[in-house]
């Protein structure tokens, strides 16, 4: 399993996102937002499709994305 990113699945008022995060690539203003429009702001929140259009294109196998995806809705974060 890869250790070079992270993803994270959040419940928007446009449907769930899900999220991408790689800790070389967050930006510092993330750690330092007072609220979660402002974390959000600056990272590409995805649909299911362009999650896992992304993975695959980062070289993950089928198998490998449908486990980052359940992983990932199993730790629903909400965005309000």
């Amino acid at each position: 399993m890869r250790t070079d990113f992270f993803v994270a699945s959040l419940a928007t008022t446009e449907g769930e996102r899900l999220v991408i995060l790689k800790p070389a690539e967050i930006p510092a203003s993330f750690f330092f937002a007072t609220s979660w429009d402002e974390k959000l702001r600056e990272l590409a929140l995805l649909t299911e499709e362009g999650l896992r259009i992304q993975l695959t294109e980062m070289g993950l196998s089928s198998d490998e994305v449908d486990y980052q995806l359940e992983r990932a809705c199993g730790l629903h974060t909400t965005v309000r």
